[in-house]
């Protein structure tokens, strides 16, 4: 049975000369896909598909994301053709661009929420209303993060006018709205636009803050 791997794992087989197959069809491969990765469509994956393939150097499988099946599928069906180094990257590419990792295809980098989101001050529980006014000095959030950069909340420019011994912690906003690096920005703005939004945070898929994308970031870009 193939061995399920995740995005770090992944990468690491890349450098080691791994070869990466998208099993998905060939038009969304075209639009999206892992840098030096090959395109077989699973309903392509036959003998003479893979004849050109080392049987015995890592290969790793992947398609769109958890619930897609056909990267499961693709790696038993690579092993019933006599590969034996198999690897099955289960979260797959969805996983692969919500860290914001360098990607090929038709959709270019710059056209992602990472290329646009730009650097926000922050703050930990800890700080107090006092501690923020200079970071917030020339910005109108701040945004409460762990010791991992892991996003908590966000406290606004409002809060200045409380007691200055006041904690960010009994302040701050929770679970202020996110997006992944990789999503497009067309996309992005049209999301905002729909919900009314004025801002999102862009974070990695693990909540580690990238940074910062106002409505008006986009303007001209979509």
């Amino acid at each position: 049975m193939a061995e399920r791997v995740d995005t770090e794992q992944v990468r690491a087989l890349a450098r080691e000369g791994a070869v990466l197959i998208e099993v998905l069809p060939r038009d969304a491969y075209e639009a999206e896909h892992l840098p030096g990765a090959l395109s077989i469509p699973l309903e392509e994956l036959n003998r003479d598909a893979v004849a050109e393939l080392d049987p015995t150097r890592p290969t790793v499988t992947y398609c769109y994301d958890y619930q897609c099946d056909l990267s499961a599928r693709a790696a038993r069906r690579l092993e019933t053709l006599g590969f034996d180094r198999v690897y099955d990257y289960t979260a797959s590419k969805v996983a692969w661009f919500a860290e914001g990792l360098p990607t090929a295809g038709r959709i270019r980098d710059e056209r992602r929420a990472g290329a646009v989101a730009r650097p926000v001050p922050t703050c930990s529980l800890s700080d107090t209303v006092a501690e923020l006014a200079q970071p917030m000095a020339d910005h109108d959030r701040t945004v409460v993060t762990d010791d991992s950069g892991v996003v908590l909340g966000l406290v606004r420019r409002e809060v200045l006018a409380l007691p200055p011994g006041t904690a960010v912690e009994r302040v701050m906003q929770l679970a202020p709205p996110t997006v992944r690096p990789s999503i497009q920005v067309d996309e992005l703005a049209d999301s905002m636009e729909r919900d009314g939004r004025s801002y999102v945070l862009v974070s990695h898929l693990d909540g580690t803050l990238v940074g910062l994308i106002e409505r008006a970031d986009l303007d001209g870009r979509h």
